[in-house]
């Protein structure tokens, strides 16, 4: 019997083998948008009780006069030097048509204003997996940095 235990546990051992170097995993792209809680801008996303106007905000593209609305999802970072910004963004599929490589065009709107965005970047493939690139957004014509709506 400990033969066989000895024989079982053997194989085992020798069958695992470290296959090397660091396991990663790539998480799905997102495309988002950050608004300073300070700004004029953040203001257009929030409702008269001070919360996130959920209800009226919508990222979509205009695909053939038909929007294709995005899931949004919003909450609240705040940066090391103590400003903080409303994340409002979307999850995306690592096949997708907004890192397509070349400009693409979403809207992003609110109860008051609806903002035109170009988004230029495509999908890269690295060792862990795809992962998105941006090469510029541009908002209402106005190139910004780092997803950044309202700095």
């Amino acid at each position: 019997m400990k033969r066989i235990m000895f024989l079982v546990l053997a194989i085992v051992l020798f069958s695992c083998k470290d296959k090397g170097g660091v396991p990663c995993q790539v998480p799905p792209p997102d495309f988002s948008m950050w608004v300073n809680k300070k700004s004029e801008v953040y203001k257009e996303f929030i409702n008269e009780r001070g919360n996130i106007d959920s209800t009226h905000i919508a990222l979509y593209k205009q695909v053939d006069n038909t929007k294709k609305e995005y899931p949004m999802q919003f909450h609240y970072e705040t940066n090391p030097q103590g400003e903080t910004y409303l994340y409002v963004g979307t999850q995306l599929w690592f096949e997708n048509d907004v890192y397509t490589g070349k400009a693409e065009t979403l809207y992003l709107q609110n109860a008051t204003k609806t903002y035109k965005i170009e988004v230029n970047g495509y999908m890269k493939d690295t060792d862990c997996g795809l992962v998105p690139i941006t090469n510029e957004i541009y908002v209402d014509g106005v190139k910004v940095e780092n997803h950044y709506l309202a700095k």
